[in-house]
């Protein structure tokens, strides 16, 4: 896998990728809140947007290891 570094560290750190990416939304609506005085509809929102994004990027980084482990040689 010397070939694909992007590949590489998808597989090795897909799971705080995918969980990085669930969280962020959440503390970007948490950081607006607490500077523009956002209402607290915002947090729920994100929320929700963090859980799908969270879960699409853990679905991607799913595929991306059955990808290397299918066709990638060892």
């Amino acid at each position: 896998m010397e070939e694909y570094p992007a590949v590489a560290i998808m597989v090795k750190h897909g799971n705080w990728i995918s969980l990085g990416t669930g969280v962020a939304p959440l503390v970007a609506a948490l950081v607006v809140m607490t500077f523009c005085s956002l209402h607290w509809g915002w947090l729920i929102v994100a929320i929700a947007a963090g859980v799908f994004a969270g879960f699409l990027m853990k679905v991607f980084v799913e595929l991306v290891r059955i990808i290397v482990d299918m066709l990638l040689p060892q």
